[in-house]
């Protein structure tokens, strides 16, 4: 099975993220405000990455789909960051 990389250069409205995502505009703030993700463009209106995007997906699948509340989700969250770092420092020392 292939991995698909996001294209960082990709970026998407807000609208669009809300569509994609199934989160609303008021969550997608609250995340940001939070720090959990940010708009990679902020030119009059927000525009996400779809690495952004992706990561709004498994906030709002983990949110929905295994009622997980607010303090979970950022400590899941703040998990799978730190395993990628990890899997970035791997592939760097080999």
């Amino acid at each position: 099975m292939s991995m698909i990389s996001p294209d960082p250069h990709h970026l998407h409205p807000l609208e669009v993220a809300i569509r994609m995502t199934g989160s609303s505009r008021r969550k997608i703030v609250f995340y940001c405000r939070k720090g959990i993700v940010s708009p990679a463009a902020e030119e009059g209106s927000w525009h996400f990455d779809e690495e952004t995007v992706m990561r709004l997906r498994h906030i709002e699948i983990l949110r929905q789909q295994h009622r997980m509340n607010w303090a979970a989700i950022q400590t899941i969250i703040s998990l799978l960051d730190e395993v990628e770092g990890l899997r970035e420092e791997l592939r760097f020392r080999r």
